[in-house]
């Protein structure tokens, strides 16, 4: 009865500060650290099976690294520019390397340096592509820099937690050789071979099988984890790579997407018990010592990692506001840090001071960060002109294809099914028309087309100034973006331009706020179609067909 009530409670508390992290636009991982903290020793003291509830924590573990093995599509990384794998490079060797410094500076072992240093150098995935898919931005220049980052550190994470043993032995002065180091590859290649010809040759018709039934998918998926994670304990590796390569496995599957959906329900069950679970251990960093060491590694996490990322991406050619995004993506540890920790803990190098002065560490950058995000925008007006002074030939001047000097034209911002509807119809009237879009791979083809287009977002100063807005005959916009759409009419208030601003809102107060400030027209796809719902119930088959035709004409 007292482990039912214990994680009853964990999972209701877990639930409570989850929905106030969603109020306060924070990610939901503090939020079920801060749920271990309330319960744990250092407040009401409810989490005391501690066995149990560890065991359950690594099941959680389990199923996320068996997520992240799924979503791990090789194909993706072999996609990733170069640049950006020098950056997620970069950025974790500059800050292993200054982190173990720090660490040393303040009289920690060299293995436990070795080990925190690790854990600050990963950059959250979870949270860094939800903070960018909330503005939906994954699509954009810097998101694809930052995916790219995301996975080449994924693959670096995943080889640390392959050979963790043998590098932790090697640093601590143990007996661990290189004959060691081969032997751990021999068996996690091993293991991953005999999982990978097992889903080609077998898996693939079985989950065909089981594909036929939700229940089957799912319990065939979860049986497939467990067997790979019990045959990586009996080769003497971890339960999480174990789980790890059973993913990978799977991702080959053309049922891989139906099953990180079915598995995602399970992992959101037993990870609130993980992170609460580190939470709970929050009482042992009580003592001063730790205090300062913490302050001073979140520092070097959330404003060290991201200067350097924003610095090399502007030296690389990019610009200052796309290096500046994609630097402050990426301010805070990872999930994989936690991960290394428990493992650290489970194998009894490290003790639980050491868990718990990670998951403090966690806590601050990933709610720091996310608030920085939030305001990024007014962050980069601050530091704009600084940054500006590093900017280096910039490369992504091919993503603008605008003539200077043009007149009465119409400026189309969002090249998405309503705005190539719109650019048909516009110059079938015979009106120039410059399309600006946030996505490099439709700026890429409308180059290709021939069509004057331009890299960018409408809360960008230099973008409005290099399209010749107060020149222009109106602006056209089809995005959903609030904030951006916002940006773009207070800019034209605030130039005292008369360009005619045509906006798109999806829904009716977005429009009221619009036209307050100073729209011209809102379109409302919603209420538009719903004016014609009574027309359509009179419609014959031939207005069906004329629907049709203007269908095949504008799209």
């Amino acid at each position: 009865m007292e482990i039912f009530l214990e994680i009853s409670l964990i999972l209701i508390v877990a639930a409570f500060t989850a929905t106030l992290a969603k109020a306060l636009r924070q990610p939901i991982i503090p939020a079920y650290i801060l749920a271990g903290v309330l319960l744990g020793p250092s407040v009401f003291y409810v989490i005391k099976s501690d066995q149990l509830l560890e065991t359950l924590a690594t099941f959680g573990i389990a199923f996320l690294l068996f997520l992240v093995g799924i979503e791990l599509d090789v194909r993706k990384f072999m996609r990733v520019g170069k640049v950006a794998i020098l950056a997620g490079v970069l950025q974790m060797f500059f800050a292993v390397v200054f982190g173990f410094l720090i660490i040393k500076a303040f009289g920690f072992s060299n293995t436990n340096a070795l080990l925190l240093s690790f854990a600050m150098g990963f950059s959250s995935t979870i949270i860094g592509l939800k903070l960018i898919g909330e503005k939906k931005e994954l699509d954009t220049l810097y998101g694809q820099l930052v995916i790219g980052m995301m996975l080449t550190q994924d693959f670096i994470a995943i080889l640390f937690l392959l050979f963790f043993d043998v590098i932790v032995g090697i640093h601590a002065g143990g007996t661990s050789t290189l004959f060691a180091v081969g032997l751990i590859a021999a068996k996690a290649i091993g293991l991953f071979s005999l999982a990978f010809l097992s889903s080609k040759f077998a898996l693939k018709y079985l989950f065909s099988y089981f594909a036929k039934s939700a229940e089957l998918l799912f319990l065939g998926s979860v049986a497939w984890c467990l067997i790979v994670s019990l045959g990586a304990i009996y080769l003497g590796l971890s339960i999480e790579v174990g789980a790890l390569l059973a993913g990978v496995s799977l991702s080959f599957l053309p049922y891989s997407h139906e099953i990180s959906y079915r598995i995602k329900s399970l992992r959101d069950f037993f990870l609130p018990i993980f992170f609460a679970v580190l939470g709970g251990q929050l009482l042992f960093i009580a003592s001063g010592s730790y205090i300062i060491p913490a302050v001073v590694l979140s520092a070097l996490v959330l404003f060290g990692s991201p200067l350097l990322v924003m610095f090399f991406l502007m030296r690389m050619g990019y610009r200052a506001r796309t290096g500046f995004q994609a630097g402050i993506a990426i301010g805070q540890i990872s999930e994989f840090s936690f991960i290394l920790m428990a493992l650290a803990f489970s194998k009894g190098v490290i003790g639980h001071d050491l868990v718990a002065f990670v998951a403090l560490i966690g806590l601050v950058t990933m709610m720091i960060s996310a608030y920085m995000f939030e305001h990024s925008e007014r962050l980069y007006k601050l530091i704009q002109p600084m940054l500006k002074r590093f900017e280096k030939g910039i490369k992504e001047d091919h993503l603008y294809r605008v003539s200077h000097g043009m007149r009465k034209h119409v400026i189309l911002v969002g090249f998405n099914s309503m705005g190539r509807g719109a650019y048909r119809a516009l110059t079938k009237a015979k009106q120039d028309v410059v399309v600006v879009d946030n996505d490099p791979s439709v700026t890429k083809n409308l180059q290709k087309e021939g069509i004057p287009n331009m890299y960018g977002s409408m809360n960008d100063d230099e973008v409005l100034d290099r399209l010749f807005i107060d020149k222009a005959r109106a602006v056209i916009s089809t995005v959903r973006s609030v904030p951006d759409t916002a940006e773009l009419l207070e800019y034209a208030k605030h130039h005292a331009i008369r360009t005619k601003m045509i906006v798109t809102a999806f829904n009716i107060d977005d429009a009221k706020h619009y036209y307050d400030l100073g729209a011209h027209y809102v379109i409302v796809p919603t209420l538009m179609s719903a004016r014609f719902v009574p027309e359509a119930l009179g419609y014959s088959k031939k207005d069906a067909k004329r629907h049709a035709k203007t269908l095949q004409i504008f799209y």
